[in-house]
């Protein structure tokens, strides 16, 4: 059975790239255990990607922006990357979320 883990924010407007990189780099701070890491035939790592997509919902576009983890991260984790987030981007509105497992 495939079972996506991942960490996700949800936004209004598309971001700048350098806000997709503060959000990655909180989630790595986080949780650099977790993230998940690609490596070529040659057992050379190829990155990490946030994978970036639209969406829409009764009140219109959403962009969303998604890393894919390892496993999945415990609530405290999910709380620290949350308060991180608020922090960094207090004046934007958005939405985290994280898979779990049920």
């Amino acid at each position: 059975m495939f079972i996506k883990h991942f960490v996700r924010i949800l936004t209004r407007e598309e971001l700048p790239d350098q806000d997709v990189i503060v959000f990655f780099d909180i989630v790595q701070s986080v949780v650099p255990t977790k993230v998940l890491t690609a490596y070529d035939e040659e057992k050379v790592r190829v990155g990490v990607e946030v994978m970036a997509y639209t969406s829409e919902d009764n009140e219109g576009d959403m962009w969303i922006y998604e890393i894919i983890l390892e496993s999945q991260i415990d609530e405290e984790e999910g709380d620290e990357i949350s308060q991180e987030l608020a922090i960094e981007f207090e004046e934007m509105d958005f939405s985290f979320e994280a898979s779990v497992e049920v």
